[in-house]
């Protein structure tokens, strides 16, 4: 019996499903070629969710209301009785006191509580400010500006009569402080009649200030106020040659010195000018002075310091080199009114 055999290539060595010799085609390209291989579509699948019904909003609308009265019986609960862990839990929660409620808490409250409520607050209303400013406590008080657009202007009152720390932070703010006050002063000139030095000392730092022929007069004549003298020169606008006199009488250098400075651009090109200043230099110190000593021998005048040192070194006369002791200086009270008179003719005739 002839048995017929397969070729070798054609026998199956394995019991697995018979490879396919030949690609199968799909839409026409084949699934054997990588490249070619069309990409499976994407689905995709949008779910709309159906929105709140009315009723539902109405509910919603409801707990809300709900949440916010409790929270607020219990806010006005917690001021009441100075809870201050329900007040922090509360402002925490987003509830927003009145003004009323914002003053009780500034001005009543525990520092502490007040400092940390204030500090959850976005902003507050200008009258806070005036609660700050009675309980003088730095650090509330910065904390309450910080949250203030701007200082009312009614507010300076109140300013000039406690610590001149508050003035200047709201002129730091930008507090203008040249407003009038109830007396229809200026700030500075309330603060020169009642001789506020640290009122003062804050006003002359902001260089906004309105100083007037005044108070520039009246701090010349005022010693604790002297030093000030200076600064308000430089800010006056109404600075005239007469104002030298009540420097060189009042014995204020530094006055003086401003004076000068602030004068001499308007009367350098006066011959009357440049014997006013080589009346009040001192050959030794080159600058003006007020504080004056003078030699018998001639009438050049002195600053007292700089003749002094100069008579103890040497012995002898700065112009003449004759012979000087400290006993033959003439002080300034023995020639002052004739100095004076001198000068003021002098000032006559450049005015």
């Amino acid at each position: 019996m002839n048995v017929t055999r397969e070729p070798p290539y054609l026998v199956d060595p394995t019991m697995m499903k018979r490879q396919r010799l030949e690609p199968t085609i799909i839409g026409g390209a084949s699934q054997s070629s990588g490249s070619s291989l069309q990409q499976k579509p994407k689905i995709q699948i949008n779910v709309t969710s159906p929105g709140p019904t009315p009723e539902q909003d109405r509910q919603r609308i409801l707990r809300e209301k709900s949440r916010a009265n409790i929270i607020e019986i219990r806010f006005k609960k917690a001021i009441r009785i100075s809870d201050s862990t329900t007040l922090i839990k509360c402002l925490e929660s987003g509830f927003t006191p009145t003004t009323l409620q914002w003053l009780q808490i500034v001005g009543k409250m525990h520092v502490a509580t007040a400092l940390n409520c204030v500090k959850l607050a976005r902003t507050l209303e200008a009258p806070c400010i005036s609660s700050a400013i009675r309980r003088q406590h730095r650090g509330l008080f910065k904390e309450v500006l910080a949250r203030v657009n701007e200082v009312p202007r009614t507010q300076m009152e109140s300013l000039m009569n406690v610590p001149a720390y508050y003035l200047g932070v709201c002129l730091d703010k930008g507090l203008d402080p040249n407003i009038r006050l109830k007396n229809k002063r200026l700030p500075l000139e309330h603060a020169c009649s009642h001789s506020r030095i640290a009122h003062i000392e804050i006003l002359l730092k902001d260089a906004r200030t309105t100083v007037s022929q005044n108070v520039c007069r009246f701090m010349i004549r005022q010693v604790k106020q002297q030093k000030f003298a200076e600064r308000a020169i430089e800010l006056c606008e109404e600075i005239v040659p007469n104002m030298i006199l009540e420097a060189v009488v009042a014995n204020v250098t530094n006055a003086l010195r401003s004076m000068m400075i602030k004068l001499e651009p308007k009367y350098e090109s006066h011959s009357e000018w440049e014997e006013i200043t080589h009346m009040m230099q001192c050959p030794i110190l080159s600058d003006y002075t007020t504080d004056i000593v003078k030699t018998p021998l001639n009438k050049h005048y002195y600053d007292r310091q700089s003749l002094l040192k100069w008579v103890r070194e040497k012995g002898t006369d700065p112009m003449t080199r004759e012979d000087l002791l400290e006993s033959d200086l003439l002080i300034r009270s023995e020639f002052l009114k004739e100095y004076a008179t001198a000068l003021q003719a002098k000032i006559k005739k450049l005015e």
